[in-house]
């Protein structure tokens, strides 16, 4: 299908995946993205100021994983987040638990969400990086929303910083990483500055 225009509202990681996409398809016009995440650099380094990932461990088991399936075994399986509140470890991360509590019971959890990655696609995934070439979606506009209080915030700070204009960082006081899904207080102005952002581009 030809699409000449388009306009695309992203959260999370693919808050990551359409930047990165719509540094090189100009039919790409606009991008907004809430709580974004670079989803390699995460899967490298971890979140800023939370326990660094034990990187040649993961890289060993997706390699492994991938040998299995080549030989004929089932594809292995492991939860992106703990699979219940109760499982997650008192030690983790505000993020994580903020995570299980969205995707894990009855405030956003879907049959069709079953928490599951592929061990042998973590490789694949450590080689990503979604900000390394931001620069290159202008003249497009890019428009990031972030939460003062989310611990990705960083991860649209440091892609504004990359970017070229037309660009915006626009901060929501007070937003979590995860409250900007489904907390009114924080998803309203970020709906209405998107809005705007998108009436503005699609003229």
């Amino acid at each position: 299908m030809y699409l000449r225009n388009m306009l695309f509202l992203n959260h999370c990681a693919s808050g990551g995946y359409v930047p990165f996409a719509a540094e090189t398809d100009r039919r790409i016009k606009a991008i907004g993205t809430v709580s974004a995440v670079d989803l390699g650099d995460m899967v490298r380094k971890g979140l800023r100021n939370s326990t660094v990932p034990n990187l040649e461990h993961l890289l060993e088991e997706s390699n492994k994983a991938r040998t299995e399936e080549a030989k004929g075994e089932p594809p292995r399986l492991e939860h992106i987040v703990p699979n219940t509140p109760e499982e997650v470890p008192k030690d983790a991360p505000a993020g994580v638990r903020e995570a299980t509590d969205y995707y894990r019971t009855p405030r956003a959890q879907h049959p069709n969400s079953q928490n599951w990655i592929l061990v042998r696609s973590i490789d694949r995934i450590a080689e990503y990086s979604a900000y390394d070439h931001v620069d290159m979606i202008s003249p497009h506009p890019l428009l990031m929303i972030a939460g003062t209080n989310a611990d990705t915030r960083y991860f649209s700070e440091m892609a504004i910083q990359k970017a070229k204009e037309p660009k915006e960082l626009f901060l929501i006081d007070g937003a979590t990483h995860i409250g900007l899904y489904d907390k009114r207080a924080y998803v309203d102005p970020a709906v209405e500055k998107l809005n705007s952002f998108f009436n503005q581009h699609l003229q």
